[in-house]
């Protein structure tokens, strides 16, 4: 599951609060609509920034004028009723699909892939908000698959905050030790602590993170960028 949604109000704030966090460092767009008119609620800076605009001068232009403005409208019959389908059956499913941009910069068309699927539901069940995230494509860089791997990343980091901030500053840099794959008497050689020591703080990241191999050091290690 690529990120667990919210069921309330106050949970999608919240969700909405930590996705702003880490959405201006993604290299693509970001964007969270509503689900019942595709307003858009947020875009990060690579979206306001391809666009050459400002999240209220897109709230101001609508979501019709929005999709005539940027986008090729012939695209829609292909991802539209994709789109329909997880916000009426709220399914767990990401769709992925094809849209024609034209920005400011760039008054030919470019081809984007977008990744998108169910944010936000509330009590009722009844989806309240959709997130997609979209970069240009790049054949050579296989960017569906970077895109995919984006999505996975944004809910790894939303579900794995809180226990990553309880690290202290030497955990994290023994965190990073064990990803490369270091025993403690190298860990102890390359910090100028002792093997005991050494111990201590892997036995530490461990027990704080839930790690139960080197897998998942590596997978903190990158998604945290500390290798």
């Amino acid at each position: 599951m690529l990120m667990e949604r919210s069921h309330s109000s106050n949970s999608f704030e919240h969700r909405l609060t930590n996705i702003k966090k880490i959405a201006d460092d993604l290299p693509a767009a970001l964007i969270i609509h509503r689900a019942d008119t595709l307003e858009i609620v947020y875009m990060n800076s690579t979206g306001l920034e391809t666009l050459g605009t400002t999240l209220e001068k897109l709230q101001e232009l609508g979501p019709e004028q929005y999709y005539v403005k940027y986008f090729n409208t012939e695209d829609s019959d292909e991802y539209v009723p994709k789109l329909m389908h997880i916000i009426k059956t709220n399914t767990n499913e990401q769709i992925s699909y094809f849209q024609q941009v034209k920005t400011p910069l760039n008054e030919e068309w470019q081809l984007y892939v977008s990744n998108t699927k169910v944010f936000a539901s509330n009590d009722a069940g009844e989806v309240t908000h959709v997130i997609t995230v979209a970069g240009m494509l790049d054949p050579v860089h296989h960017i569906t698959k970077k895109v995919s791997r984006l999505m996975d990343e944004i809910s790894f980091l939303r579900q794995n905050n809180l226990l990553f901030s309880r690290l202290t500053k030497r955990e994290v840099q023994v965190l990073k030790c064990m990803a490369m794959a270091m025993n403690s008497g190298e860990i102890s050689e390359k910090l100028f602590i002792s093997v005991a020591t050494a111990d201590t703080h892997r036995r530490n990241v461990r027990n704080k993170l839930g790690l139960k191999n080197n897998y998942d050091a590596v997978r903190f290690a990158q998604a945290y960028n500390l290798v």
